[in-house]
């Protein structure tokens, strides 16, 4: 059995245009290095018949993280958009978000009940932000998680080793 059960999907976090172009408005540098490992994890998770989510900053012009993080990822807008090299299929679900875990008021809970799952495959920016903050409420809501990490990318490798560190030594993620 590969990385993908019956009961799995793909959830790739944040692999938009303003966080994974050089002229986004947040952009992560080196982001684009996990692009071809997470294209493979969704032929794999299609070839399996398993669901792929996106699940993707999408905010309102006034959003409040802005005085934090400055505007970025404004719902409608190209920055908000998946980059083209992970182009969601028909298929798929896209699941826009407006804080840092893919469960806050988002219907990501209610997708993941109508398809049966139980274990998510986490990909996708920024490993010790929203990809923690969404491992750590998929834990908490009962689900198996598997973050994989050469598919993750932090804003710099220190964070990135302890976000990776902290979700599978203390909470007990699975990390690949």
């Amino acid at each position: 059995m590969g990385i993908f059960g019956n009961d799995s999907a793909l959830l790739i976090i944040d692999m938009i245009n303003d966080f994974g172009k050089p002229d986004g408005n947040l952009y992560v540098p080196g982001v684009e290095n996990i692009i071809p490992k997470i294209s493979d994890l969704i032929t794999r998770a299609r070839e399996s018949s398993r669901p792929v989510i996106y699940v993707c900053d999408s905010h309102d012009r006034d959003d409040e993280e802005f005085e934090r993080w400055g505007p970025h990822a404004i719902e409608g807008t190209p920055g908000s958009m998946v980059v083209e090299e992970l182009k969601p299929a028909p298929e798929d679900f896209i699941v826009p978000k407006k804080r840092f875990s893919a469960f806050y008021n988002t219907r990501l809970e209610e997708i993941l009940r109508e398809q049966g799952i139980k274990h998510l495959v986490i990909t996708g920016t920024v490993t010790n932000i929203c990809v923690f903050a969404s491992a750590l409420d998929a834990l908490m809501r009962g689900y198996k998680v598997t973050v994989m990490k050469d598919a993750v990318w932090g804003i710099n490798p220190e964070d990135h080793e302890y976000a990776l560190r902290q979700l599978k030594e203390v909470f007990g993620v699975e990390v690949l």
